[in-house]
């Protein structure tokens, strides 16, 4: 259930950049066919512009343009966290919702559920904030490492860690895949990290055997 001033709206509704890709149209002309009533259409609180799909299935129509003939999406990247601070973890869903249709999340507690959680699916993008002691912690990323060699998929891995030798520590053991940080995962790394996956989505479609020859 949408507001939608006075009014609430109950729809399924889809963000501008999403419906651009299923018209095939520019985010500009999206916008514009709202403007023009010819797509229904508000703004969010936060200002976020959401189009109702039920109009962009009619608009289809209209032109004689079924929603299968577009172009089939691209997979939508996913990324795993393994967060053992809960407040952390609730502020990481809240910010997801808004990312929701551009990205897949999967929120882990433990390094146990991780590591089960890779026989349904292996994320594009692991990351790991820990305070476990230093030996747990490189017994970890030696674990990953040799997960990563022997995995087809390539597979990056942030792990953010309270040690601040740690990186030194297995300087030159480690896969180029694996990053250890001593950056805090905040409210404003996280916004920061998910912009930057983003702007450049072409991280998606690479394999380890094309990243290593360049």
């Amino acid at each position: 259930m949408i507001n939608n001033g006075n009014q609430k709206i109950k729809s399924y509704t889809i963000g501008t950049g999403k419906a651009s890709e299923i018209l095939g149209l520019s985010i500009t002309s999206v916008k514009l066919l709202v403007d023009n009533q010819e797509l229904i259409g508000w703004k969010t609180q936060g200002g976020h512009r959401r189009i109702d799909m039920e109009s962009i299935r009619k608009y289809q129509k209209k032109l004689k343009k079924p929603i299968e003939s577009s172009s089939k999406p691209k997979p939508l990247p996913s990324i795993s966290f393994m967060l053992e601070d809960t407040l952390m973890a609730n502020e990481l869903k809240s910010i997801g919702v808004q990312w929701q249709e551009i990205m897949e999340f999967n929120i882990k507690k433990s390094i146990a559920e991780t590591y089960l959680s890779f026989s349904q699916k292996i994320p594009d993008i692991l990351i790991i904030q820990t305070s476990m002691p230093v030996a747990q912690q490189i017994a970890i990323i030696l674990d990953l490492n040799n997960f990563i060699d022997s995995s087809e998929k390539y597979i990056s891995v942030i792990f953010s860690t309270n040690i601040t030798d740690l990186a030194l520590r297995l300087q030159g053991k480690l896969n180029s895949a694996i990053q250890i940080s001593n950056d805090p995962l905040n409210h404003e790394w996280l916004r920061a990290f998910f912009n930057g996956v983003m702007a450049s989505p072409e991280w998606r479609t690479v394999h380890k055997k094309e990243i290593y020859q360049h």
